[in-house]
């Protein structure tokens, strides 16, 4: 490989948070660039290497490059003969100890079901539609919040829906966090309930869900929606950044 990847996988692993922050997000920009041989060595030797031993910083510089490279080129990371690696070792990053890496992690899921809705027809990987759920379930706020926005921003019009039985479960898990003690994590449970089911374009996917979900939960979902979906629907989106190797 050149000397520009060299460099950027030692930077990456800096313990100065915005130096070894931005580095990570020029490697996975730079992993849209690469040729075939500097990308693999890329991935085998940094983002998909045995992490077991190093220091979390070293850890959670890869865990950012990794989660932007499969943002900026899921067509190389998310098919053919890396798909399976960069899932398993984006959901390992999510489950995390280190809430930093757990967070870029989840980003990087985030990523992965924007790749899915839009070549998946409807549906998501088992794993990744489980951990979702269970990110959202944490006991940590941050982990929450980030999984919340993730899936708001990975079901962001005009992206297509996912099936009602795919959004079931993960619906079901966001309605609990609309009951959440902090506010922003209440907030940002309904932002993702509204792009979830594609609430600016009609009420359709929602009644979809209405006729699946047992009694409790749409109770919930018709007092939310009373309360603020409708409310949200009629707003424009929100407009927030994601990727968090972009200092501003």
């Amino acid at each position: 490989p050149s000397v520009l990847p060299q460099w950027l996988v030692l930077v990456a692993g800096q313990q100065v948070d915005n130096t070894r922050i931005s580095a990570a997000g020029c490697l996975g920009e730079l992993c849209a660039f690469l040729t075939e041989e500097e990308l693999s060595a890329v991935l085998q030797q940094c983002l998909l290497a045995d992490v077991s031993g190093i220091d979390w910083m070293v850890r959670h510089g890869r865990s950012l490059a990794l989660s932007v490279a499969v943002n900026v080129t899921p067509n190389r990371l998310c098919a053919g003969r890396y798909s399976s690696e960069v899932q398993d070792m984006i959901l390992s990053n999510a489950v995390a100890d280190r809430i930093p890496i757990a967070v870029s992690g989840i980003r990087g899921m985030g990523f992965l079901m924007k790749h899915h809705i839009e070549t998946g027809g409807g549906q998501l990987p088992a794993k990744l539609s489980s951990l979702f759920i269970k990110c959202l379930q944490n006991p940590s706020s941050d982990v929450r919040l980030v999984a919340e926005k993730m899936i708001w921003w990975a079901n962001k019009d005009p992206l297509p829906p996912l099936d009602p039985q795919a959004i079931k479960p993960i619906l079901k898990a966001l309605l609990d966090n609309t009951k959440d003690k902090n506010t922003v994590v209440r907030a940002y449970s309904d932002q993702a309930i509204v792009n979830l089911l594609k609430m600016r374009q009609g009420e359709e996917m929602l009644q979809s869900l209405c006729k699946i979900l047992d009694g409790a939960s749409l109770e919930v979902l018709n007092e939310c929606n009373r309360r603020s979906l409708k409310k949200l629907a009629s707003q424009a989106d929100l407009a927030e950044q994601v990727d968090d190797t972009i200092l501003t």
